[in-house]
């Protein structure tokens, strides 16, 4: 097979292959051989969507700062495992398998958009969490929006999507982080919804 000519392409499989290597996905993965199928993968998102909504109260009501940290750093992990994971599968997954002379099946369109739209979801809980733990680095204009669930998610949802009222503000180095973070989290995840690609499908209705 010819090499290809894109450098630019070439730079960023192999920059995001490395960076898949570093997860905790990847390691279950490792550790477990039964976790290398795709039902797995699937069971893993979804736990996650549940994991991620219970961490808003869990943050809120559990007064322990060890609890709220543990939970705060995991959320960190997970925006990142999303955003590297969907990166890999929408656009450098097909690329490396051609160029090694292999075949390439997706699970299934519906299966992607369906997990690329539990992931965003997923993050925006995540990052409530963290406008309830972190509140003290953050300016609310709006009084008790980190202070209840549908507050902080309602904050979480805004800064995603940038639709209404943009009512938090940072006020350090920390802080500016997360909102950069999860606002270029939120551009980049809709940027890859559009990035779909189009080998063949496992799915047999999809065929």
């Amino acid at each position: 097979m010819e090499k290809s000519d894109s450098f630019i392409v070439d730079f960023w499989a192999f920059v995001f292959k490395m960076l898949g290597k570093i997860s905790f996905f990847n390691l279950v993965r490792r550790l477990c051989p039964k976790a290398r199928t795709g039902r797995f993968s699937e069971i893993w998102a979804l736990s996650h969507v549940f994991l991620s909504i219970v961490s808003v109260p869990a943050v809120l009501y559990i007064n322990n700062q060890y609890i709220g940290f543990a939970i705060a750093s995991y959320a960190l992990l997970r925006g990142y495992e999303v955003v590297i994971y969907q990166t890999n599968v929408l656009l450098f997954d097909e690329y490396r398998a051609i160029k090694a002379g292999k075949e390439y099946k997706l699970h299934g369109y519906r299966r992607i958009v369906i997990l690329l739209m539990q992931n965003y979801f997923e993050i925006i809980f995540w990052f409530a969490a963290q406008y309830i733990f972190f509140q003290n680095i953050f300016s609310f204009a709006v009084d008790g929006s980190h202070e209840s669930v549908l507050g902080a998610v309602y904050t979480s949802f805004v800064v995603m999507t940038s639709f209404g009222f943009y009512n938090v503000t940072p006020l350090g180095v920390l802080a500016y982080s997360l909102v950069i973070g999860q606002a270029m989290i939120g551009l980049f995840m809709t940027l890859l919804s559009l990035a779909i690609p189009t080998p063949k499908s496992m799915d047999v209705t999809e065929q």
